[in-house]
């Protein structure tokens, strides 16, 4: 069968991942498998999709191994699809779980503990990478007796994707609930209803430089979309949870749990929901937030303005690329 160029079922990397590389603890157990899914795309470096499956820390690294370093300019926001870790932020360290999604800002100081096998799935913006770190790693790949080697560990002085290593964490335990740097689809900033959906802001722009958002619809079965006849934004959807059936292009398909559908700009395209589902807008350039914000004032605060004329004037201002929903 031929490959589906529009879907990624991250269940299966064998055919998900276009390239891959792989990272080492001290002893040269693997500590990451990390897959690309889609290169990054324009000056910020959005629609970014790496899907990777991070390795448990050795019993004897359990207590140290915490990876502290920051970024000086990117932004990530990862979605934890299994197994558990505990996150160092802001001075505390909290134990994430499936389900939980992690957002981290430029300049955060942050770090992990993979306690077990996890899948980790990650977007980014702004966030440089620098490719003598990618070709250093794979040196160490083929060659771990060098992977200690300053000579080599020298050629890569920037380091991977901006990062700049730091000390070690001082902590308080917290429950993840208080954690802002820990995100989920049932603790969202705002939720808006329809019918067969709830609109969740997981993420907003200003906890991303202004740069993008994150939005989840979780939409009940029946439940169908259609956008703009040629939108010109490009669509990077994840179907974390459910099933929903996409044709774009007149192309059907099915996207079930863990699928990346990467969707390009000016392609007709419209869902169908089949099961209870949580569809994220990975892009997240559309300003969903403001215009959710905006059409609740009207039709709270002046319903005589809450009409499909000024419901469209706003979608154009705010870049909403959907033309129509519905139950089926």
């Amino acid at each position: 069968m031929a490959k589906n160029e529009f879907l990624f079922d991250l269940k299966t990397p064998e055919t998900a991942w276009n390239s891959s590389v792989q990272h080492f603890f001290p002893n040269g157990d693997v500590s990451s498998d990390v897959g690309r899914i889609t290169p990054p795309e324009g000056p910020h470096g959005v629609y970014w999709c790496l899907d990777s499956v991070m390795h448990k820390v050795p019993d004897s690294l359990k207590d140290t191994w915490q990876m502290p370093h920051y970024h000086v300019h990117g932004y990530e926001t990862f979605f934890l699809d299994s197994g558990r870790l505990y996150l160092y932020i802001n001075g505390q360290r909290v134990l994430c779980t499936p389900g939980d999604i992690v957002h981290l800002q430029a300049g955060q100081a942050h770090g992990m503990t993979f306690l077990e096998d996890t899948k980790w799935r990650g977007t980014y913006h702004d966030l440089e990478m620098f490719p003598e770190a990618q070709d250093v790693a794979r040196v160490r790949q083929y060659m771990p007796e060098l992977k200690d080697d300053p000579e080599l560990r020298a050629l890569a002085p920037k380091g991977e994707m901006d990062t700049v290593m730091r000390e070690s964490f001082v902590y308080q335990d917290a429950p993840v609930e208080q954690c802002s740097g820990v995100k989920h689809v049932d603790r969202p900033h705002a939720a808006y209803a329809f019918p067969g959906l709830s609109m969740r802001i997981i993420v907003e722009r200003w906890e991303n430089g202004g740069v993008r958002e994150l939005a989840c619809a979780v939409c009940e079965p029946g439940f169908t979309a259609e956008w703009v006849k040629y939108p010109p934004l490009r669509e990077m959807l994840y179907v974390r949870k459910g099933k929903v059936k996409f044709t774009v292009m007149g192309k059907e398909f099915i996207a079930d749990d863990e699928c990346v559908v990467n969707i390009p700009r000016f392609a007709p395209h419209k869902i169908e929901v089949l099961e209870h589902s949580e569809i994220y807008d990975m892009g997240g350039l559309s300003y969903w937030s403001l215009f959710l914000q905006s059409i609740e004032s009207i039709r709270v605060n002046n319903p005589d303005r809450y009409n499909e004329e000024n419901i469209e004037r706003l979608k154009k201002k705010f870049d909403i690329q959907i033309k129509s929903i519905g139950m089926k």
